[in-house]
């Protein structure tokens, strides 16, 4: 028998999955964490829990399973959206916290974008017609306007999945679901970074991850230390796995276009996947975790009610995303 490890790192905590190949549940774990909110609606975490999670929660299911290390033949590591990145350094170390989906503080890099950019060309890009504090090029712009001394010091942003599989592997690329969500500096039509966009937001190219990958592709390969500390074999691959929402959809079948799924966790996400992306409905566009180059995930979020702490005091922010909620398609599930 061989057997798998799925692992997601979601925004409150890292969980974890062994299966065997006929589809039989083995063991699971999770390994919780906090969202940091130094001010209201900000919202940030450092990357060393994640991976910390990522560790734990594989070792974890490894023990409880009791397989032979040598018969997993494999992990699939997925994220939330990570909004800008981690910004590392120039010996890969986090630079500051990074600034998550839910973050809203960069209201004034969105109406900078809105007024100085041409937004018919950023539409026709990267495939959306919205321009929000939820995007991550806004956010990365925000670490760029306020934060000089950290902007110098980043070399590249990661997003969440793309920097454990570089501590888990010691390589650096980036899926290509993760690049799209970004928002605008993604080409969705070529499948790489846009000189145009970047260079009319002032960021340069070099400062965003140059490798790509399909997010069902291998990304690298367990390092012999890391092997060891996970209690398992040195070279065992580890696939990229994509952004969790669009990872969630794969996990309800969702191979083809046409196909409508809605996702509930810390956030909830309605989807339809197509093969090119829906204009004028006011929605998310990147590229489908699956056939990353053949299908786009254009969805939709719900308001939502989101726990967050402020000093001693935990309040409850009422937040609606950047789109409405629309149904599109009756569900058909296989």
């Amino acid at each position: 028998m061989t057997y798998l490890i799925g692992t997601d790192i979601g925004t409150s905590g890292t969980k974890s999955i062994l299966m065997d190949t006929d589809g039989k549940l083995l063991a699971q774990n999770l390994q919780e964490y906090d969202v940091l909110t130094p001010k209201p609606l900000w919202a940030e975490q450092w990357p060393d829990v994640w991976v910390q999670g990522v560790k734990d929660s594989i070792r974890e299911v490894v023990k409880q399973s009791g397989v032979d290390p040598a018969e997993i033949k494999g992990i699939g590591l997925s994220g939330l959206y990570g909004g800008s990145g981690i910004p590392v350094d120039a010996d890969m170390k986090p630079v500051r916290p990074d600034l998550i989906w839910m973050d809203r503080r960069a209201a004034e890099e969105t109406k900078w974008v809105k007024e100085n950019v041409d937004l018919d060309r950023l539409s026709e890009i990267t495939g959306n017609d919205v321009v929000d504090p939820y995007y991550g090029y806004t956010k990365v712009l925000w670490i760029k306007n306020h934060e000089p001394e950290n902007w110098k010091k980043t070399k590249l942003f990661l997003p969440p999945n793309n920097y454990a599989i570089y501590q888990l592997t010691g390589e650096v690329s980036i899926d290509y679901s993760a690049a799209g969500n970004i928002g605008g500096f993604f080409d969705i039509n070529t499948g790489t970074w846009s000189k145009e966009m970047m260079d009319a937001m002032g960021v340069p190219m070099d400062k965003m991850p140059q490798k790509f990958v399909d997010a069902t592709e291998i990304a690298g390969r367990l390092t012999a230390d890391v092997a060891e500390n996970l209690g398992l074999t040195a070279g065992t691959p580890v696939i990229a796995g994509g952004v969790d929402v669009g990872a969630a959809n794969i996990g309800m079948g969702v191979f083809e276009p046409g196909r409508y799924v809605a996702a509930i966790g810390s956030s909830m996400n309605a989807a339809l996947v197509s093969e090119k992306p829906i204009k004028g409905k006011g929605l998310i566009v990147w590229p489908y975790p699956y056939k990353s180059k053949e299908l786009v995930y254009n969805f939709s979020g719900s308001a939502q009610l989101v726990p967050l702490r402020s000093g001693s005091a935990i309040t409850l922010v009422r937040q609606r995303l950047p789109f409405k909620m629309r149904v599109v398609k009756t569900p058909t599930f296989r």
